[in-house]
């Protein structure tokens, strides 16, 4: 059974009830009780004081205030140094120890579109919308402040988005994506890391990634030969012990490679996300090669955690190889944002 906000409701295997304050998604409901405290409670153990009929919906003055709250909440993100695309963020109010405290939880447009977008959370086998409204381009909205344990229920997060504009634009395809995640990571630390859009220590997931080559004249396309020479320049101006550097403690032969794109380019505004991820895995496999060819032992890939598809073709690519061992890298140095390749 699906339950709204405050719906009032009583406990069906124990004494007791309360109102309903949301759905958190897993068939769990939070309620809060008679003495003001809430708890997540699941669904179906609970029952209606007054029967519920029909289909379950916001009532429109509901969705008008969330509109208004949406708007009233939303500022402006430019950042040309980060891919166009939707993202997902979550982001701790405690910057020093982010487990410690709640996490912000909001909704980023990193586009020239206005969008149109709903947020829903897994109910049993059914979805039940938690938000929508609409976003300005180059704007975020608020969503919700959150507990670890909070997420800890959510366990997953639809989010679907409709792109249009005021003014002429090119059309874009609806875009819909599932964010499943275990909640534990938001118990660690080492999950929030220092993001690039967001300007602060984040978990960052992304909904749809926008290429830029379709907002581009083909002039201003960048050919392999480009690439190439940009690489050869970062190559040039970098010295050797800001990345990729050997690592020789306690005398052993390994060596830790970074592979986010800031410290392997100077400049990559202008690049589709296809472009960026052949210039990682390019310089992974170079690495990788050279590791071998100086007999090194070990070698430590950080591709951080972002939306996984980095990490997978990292993992793709070593799946090729012969002679080595592949692990993940140390969770307390690295938390899940590295591979570490053993080579026998």
């Amino acid at each position: 059974m699906q339950f709204r906000k405050d719906d009032l409701v009583r406990f069906l295997n124990e004494q007791g009830g309360g109102k309903v304050v949301r759905q958190l998604g897993n068939g769990m409901v939070l309620i809060e009780v008679e003495d003001g405290f809430e708890y997540p409670y699941p669904a179906n153990q609970l029952v209606p004081v007054e029967p519920i009929t029909g289909p379950v919906k916001k009532p429109v003055s509901q969705q008008e205030q969330s509109s208004e709250r949406i708007s009233a909440t939303s500022a402006t993100v430019v950042n040309t140094r980060f891919p166009d695309g939707i993202y997902l963020a979550f982001i701790p109010q405690n910057q020093t120890f982010p487990a410690a405290g709640k996490i912000a939880f909001e909704l980023y447009n990193h586009s020239d579109y206005d969008i149109y977008y709903s947020l829903s959370l897994k109910d049993g086998s059914l979805w039940s919308c938690i938000q929508s409204g609409t976003i300005g381009p180059r704007r975020r909205a608020e969503v919700d402040v959150l507990t670890p344990q909070d997420l800890d229920n959510w366990g997953q997060i639809k989010t679907d988005v409709l792109f249009f504009s005021d003014e002429h634009y090119e059309h874009r395809s609806p875009a819909s994506d599932v964010l499943r995640f275990k909640g534990v990571k938001f118990f660690k630390d080492s999950t929030f890391t220092d993001h690039l859009l967001i300007g602060k220590k984040a978990w960052v997931a992304e909904v749809v990634a926008l290429e830029l080559e379709e907002q581009q004249t083909p002039s201003h396309i960048l050919t392999n030969d480009d690439l190439k020479r940009m690489m050869q320049e970062k190559n040039a101006k970098t010295s050797s012990s800001r990345s990729s550097v050997p690592h020789l403690k306690n005398q052993k032969l390994e060596k830790e490679v970074d592979l986010h794109i800031e410290e392997l380019m100077n400049n990559w505004q202008g690049m589709t996300n296809a472009q960026l991820l052949d210039v990682q895995l390019h310089h992974m496999q170079r690495e990788l090669d050279a590791a071998i060819g100086a007999h090194l032992q070990r070698i430590i890939f950080i591709h951080g955690v972002g939306n996984g598809r980095l990490k997978s073709e990292v993992r793709r690519i070593l799946a090729t190889y012969k002679g080595i061992r592949v692990h993940d890298g140390s969770y307390q140095r690295y938390g899940f944002g590295a591979t570490e390749v053993e080579i026998i």
